[in-house]
């Protein structure tokens, strides 16, 4: 009778063990909203998405960064600036690491992409802040590769 006790104790810790992690997540998503409609902003230009809510996101002055040129990110999303283009279907996303600072007013986005053959791969660098109103704009985008 004892070992049957110990074995549905051990069983109830252990599903208790994995419920606080996803609890944790799901509060952190919550908390949290509007940065994580700030990723969803950025998939959506990456993926050629919603291009005018992809627009609102960015703040005026906004810059895109690719190898040795400089161009303004608001053009190259609305795509008057065809020297590169960010939206691509032939990629798809495969890693997102983000991170804020202790206030929560800026922080960036690393995400790599990928064709699905795997033979291109692209890293995308997205710096964003708070702006007077409190809302994330993005500041600046960097990535390695942007071939057309």
């Amino acid at each position: 009778m004892s070992r049957t006790r110990n074995l549905i104790t051990l069983l109830l810790l252990a599903v208790l063990l994995f419920m606080v992690p996803i609890a944790n997540n799901v509060s952190s998503q919550d908390t949290h909203g509007e940065f994580w409609q700030l990723v969803q902003a950025v998939k959506d230009i990456l993926a050629g998405k919603n291009v005018e809510q992809g627009k609102t996101t960015i703040a005026r002055g906004a810059s895109l960064v690719y190898g040795t040129t400089f161009e303004d990110l608001k053009g190259v999303v609305a795509g008057e600036i065809k020297t590169c283009s960010l939206a691509d279907e032939s990629y798809q996303g495969v890693m997102i690491q983000a991170k804020t600072n202790t206030s929560e007013d800026m922080g960036f986005l690393v995400l790599k992409t990928q064709t699905s053959d795997k033979a291109k791969v692209r890293f995308h660098t997205v710096v964003f802040m708070k702006d007077s109103t409190g809302q994330f704009k993005i500041h600046s985008w960097h990535t390695g590769d942007c071939e057309q």
